[in-house]
Formats: C-alpha cells, sequence, structure tokens
C-alpha cells in the first residue's frame, strides 16, 4: 500500500486556458472592430470618398482579370449594381463603357479630365456630357447631375469612370442608428467570442481555486503523513529498543543462572573434598603419610576457594569503585622483573629504552590471571615477555591502544580458543562449555588494562593463544641498555 506521501500532486490547470481566453478575446475585439469599421463606413456622408476609392479597386480587379476591357466593364458594372462603368484614356476621352453613348465621348469636366491626365482620384457631382443608356434605355439625358468617381488603373494606361445616380446612391446609405446585417453579424460573432473567453476565464479561476484546494489538501494529507511516519519510526526505535532490553534481560538472566550453576560447581568441589577430608581424619585411622596427603589436598582445595571468592570480590569492586591504582614510573626493565617477564631486547641495540607509568600491582593481577587462564584450559608451557614492539596480528583487541606503547606478551600451547567464542571472551561470566573456571578472568583483566589507559588483544589458533597488552610508556627516557 502506497504511502500518502506517494500520491501525485495536484495537476496545475494549464496555460493554454489562458491562451484559449487570449484568443477568444483577440478574435471578439477583431469582429467588433470590423463591425464598427463596416457601420462607420455604411453611415458615412456621400462626399467621403472610401466607399467609391473601394469600388473602383473591385472595379479594376474585374476589369484586368477579365484581359477584355469591354467585358471587364460590364462585368464590373453588374457586379457593382450602379450606372455606369467606364474607361478613359489620358486625354479623357471614353475607350469602353457600358453605355454605349459614352464611347469616343471626351469628358469636358476639367477636374476629371485632369485627374485622368495626371493619374489622381478625384469624385464630384456633376452634369454629364452624353446621354447614358442603363441597360440599353436612354435614363440619364446630357446634363444630367451624376456622382462621377474617376481613379487611376495601376495595372493598364488610363483610369476608371464611375456614375452613380445621386437619389440611388443615397438610399443606399444607410441612415443614422440603422444597424447594417454585416454589423450586427460581426457584433453577434465578437459577443459570442467575448462570452467563450469569459467562460474559460471563469473555468480556469474555477480549476485554480480547485487546484489550490487540493495542494492545500495534499500538504496536509503529506503533513499527517510525515507525522505517521515520525510515529512509527520511533514506534520502530521503541520496539527495537525493547527488543534489546529484553535480549538483554534475558542474556543477564542466562549469565546469572550460569554463574549460579558455575559458583555451585567451582565452590561445591573443593569444598567438599576440605569437608570430605577433614571427616576423614577425625573419623578414620591414618597413617601420617595418608594425612599429611588429605591435608595439602585440603589446603590446595582451600586455596583455589580463596581466589575464587577474592576473585569475585576483585570484579565487584571495580566495577562498584573503579581500580584503586598507583601509578609510578619503573625502567621497563625492572618492570618486567616485577611481572615476571622477560625483557625482550638485543643489548647492542642502539634504540632507547622508554620508562613504564603505570601500576605494576594490577599488572601482576592482570598477568596472573592470563597465565592461570591459559593453564586451566589446558596449556602446558606459558611464556609471558616485555617488548617495544608488537609481534602479534591481533583477531579481537580490546581498550584504547596507547600513542606510544611497550608490550607484555602472554603466550601459551593450549588447544586455543573457539573462533565462534572468541568475539566473546572478554565479557563478564562468558567461558567455554567444557572449561573451568569463574569466567570472570579475563573480564577483569579487561578492566584493569582499560582503567591503565592500554589495550588487550588475542590472538588464537590450534597451537596455541597469544595475548599482548599495550600499556603508554612514559616520554622520560634513558641510554640504551641502561635500567633506571
Amino acid at each position: 500500500m502506497k504511502s500518502l506521501q506517494d500520491r501525485p500532486d495536484p495537476q496545475r490547470p494549464s496555460s493554454w486556458w489562458i491562451v484559449l481566453a487570449g484568443v477568444c478575446a483577440a478574435v471578439s475585439l477583431a469582429a467588433a472592430v470590423a463591425a464598427f469599421v463596416i457601420q462607420r463606413d455604411a453611415t458615412r456622408p456621400v462626399g467621403e470618398g472610401i466607399v467609391f476609392v473601394n469600388d473602383s479597386s473591385v472595379a479594376e480587379n474585374l476589369i484586368v482579370g477579365a484581359g477584355d476591357v469591354p467585358k471587364g466593364v460590364r462585368m464590373a458594372r453588374n457586379f457593382l449594381g450602379i450606372e455606369a462603368v467606364s474607361v478613359v484614356d489620358e486625354t479623357g476621352r471614353v475607350m469602353a463603357s457600358t453605355s454605349q453613348t459614352l464611347l469616343g465621348s471626351l469628358i469636358s469636366n476639367e477636374l476629371l479630365v485632369s485627374a485622368a491626365t495626371t493619374g489622381r482620384f478625384s469624385a464630384l457631382a456633376g452634369a454629364v456630357d452624353a446621354e447614358i443608356h442603363l441597360d440599353g434605355v436612354p435614363t440619364w439625358p446630357v446634363n444630367s447631375v451624376l456622382y462621377q468617381v474617376i481613379s487611376p488603373l495601376d495595372k493598364m494606361d488610363g483610369s476608371i469612370l464611375l456614375h452613380y445616380d445621386i437619389t440611388s446612391l443615397l438610399e443606399r446609405r444607410a441612415g443614422p442608428g440603422e444597424l447594417q446585417p454585416e454589423t450586427l453579424g460581426l457584433f453577434g460573432i465578437a459577443l459570442l467570442f467575448l462570452l467563450i473567453s469569459a467562460l474559460v476565464l471563469v473555468a480556469r479561476g474555477r480549476a485554480a481555486r480547485r487546484y489550490q484546494s487540493l495542494v492545500r489538501e495534499s500538504d496536509l494529507l503529506r503533513g499527517y503523513s510525515e507525522r505517521l511516519e515520525e510515529v512509527n519510526t520511533d514506534l520502530a526505535l521503541a520496539r527495537d529498543a525493547a527488543e534489546d532490553a529484553l535480549a538483554l534481560a534475558e542474556e543477564k538472566i542466562r549469565i546469572r543462572s550460569e554463574f549460579v550453576l558455575m559458583i555451585n560447581h567451582e565452590l561445591r568441589t573443593p569444598l567438599t573434598s576440605v569437608v570430605t577430608g577433614a571427616e576423614l581424619i577425625r573419623a578414620t585411622q591414618l597413617s601420617e603419610s595418608e594425612k599429611q596427603s588429605l591435608l595439602e589436598s585440603m589446603v590446595n582445595d582451600g586455596n583455589r576457594l580463596v581466589e575464587i571468592i577474592d576473585q569475585i570480590l576483585a570484579v565487584a569492586r571495580i566495577e562498584n569503585w573503579g581500580l584503586s591504582k598507583e601509578l609510578t614510573e619503573v625502567g621497563l626493565a625492572d618492570f618486567c622483573d616485577a611481572i615476571g617477564a622477560v625483557f625482550d631486547h638485543d643489548p647492542g641495540d642502539s634504540q632507547v629504552i622508554p620508562r613504564v607509568h603505570t601500576d605494576q600491582t594490577a599488572m601482576k593481577l592482570v598477568v596472573g590471571s592470563l597465565i592461570d587462564n591459559a593453564r586451566i584450559h589446558g596449556a602446558k608451557n606459558v611464556e609471558v615477555r616485555c617488548s617495544t614492539t608488537s609481534r602479534v596480528t591481533p583477531e579481537l583487541e580490546v581498550g584504547r591502544h596507547p600513542d606510544h606503547p611497550v608490550y607484555v606478551v602472554v603466550s601459551d600451547d593450549g588447544p586455543g580458543i573457539d573462533s565462534a567464542f572468541l568475539p566473546r571472551i572478554f565479557e563478564k561470566f562468558e567461558k567455554s562449555s567444557f572449561s573451568s573456571g569463574t569466567g570472570l578472568g579475563l573480564y577483569m583483566a579487561r578492566m584493569v588494562i582499560e582503567a591503565l589507559e592500554g589495550s588487550v588483544a588475542v590472538s588464537s589458533s590450534s597451537t596455541g593463544t597469544t595475548f599482548q597488552i599495550a600499556i603508554p610508556s612514559s616520554p622520560i627516557m634513558t641510554p640504551a641498555g641502561a635500567k633506571s
């Protein structure tokens, strides 16, 4: 199941909404402008010439496109629906016309002739010089007043002459306030696209508000999810801590049970020997040699009881009050003699010999504990050496290795330590299942060495075990080979 944090974020409204609204607004504006222009042109007074310019442009395109001037003027007249369309040369003479009476006639109006000559646009209301027929019927006699427009032809020689009946022209114009159909259509289009633009903006606004609401909801859910995950993490940590505490409690119960069994065995065996020997001496007639043998056995077992009790009390004392140490400076050779170790040094070596800064009594206790441990576990030969150089590659090391150490090495020829048991040898009450002892010797050695700011390392194989103690040396040096 996905967590709340894995849910996708809400989709932000697309910017295409804004683009669409802008396009619709632009179309609406364009339609409104076009409607305004058409309505303005439709209501423009007759004397304003933009309508006539447009008509002349349409007529020119039709005449040029037809390829035949007479045919073109007829097409233009029919398309524009005006009275007459003619083409005149630069002198004002009519070259082609929809009214046959105008062919070959010369325009006498100086303004129109000047416009044809100079190629300029001109328009006026004036009398015609020739009769004009409309669809073959004489309609406007000479001197009839028509609105006349002349415009130069850009794509051919000559000019276009357009004739408008003023009365009809006025009737074709829209009056003030009268809307043209095109204007209404374009205004309708403008309103439609404006409405679409407004609807798009409203929809976009609603989508944006919905998006903000979803974002707030998503942030709220994400916050709840984060807090829930923190609670789950805390619960997992608490569960792990509880499991660790349970495992530790079970381990302590196991250790206490084993300690009780060990104490029962280790104390009962020598104590039974002492009690049994005393009863035999008291109740049995024994020879002096037999008595002497029993007494020696009782003394040995009694000493064993004293050692076990002293070891237990020493561990309890160190755990509760710490090691009562008395640090002194002593030469390395004298220190080795004091703890019963061989000083591993070549007299001809030019290297200076450091002085040791430690508690010799505590070191004797540690070395003795290591020797006893080796013999308990089956070693026949145990060797103790001092050196300024490490010659052991440790498999396990506890404590803090000093910066300038000297080394005490205790090695034996015993059967070695099981690799599975090796990581636990310095723990309290830990011992291999087949060995005797209290399981406190190495634990006490570790506590003493750590109190002396040193370390103890171990390396073991099937041919023997080596413990290497590293203790700090004093910065005071003596010449090579000299004892201090």
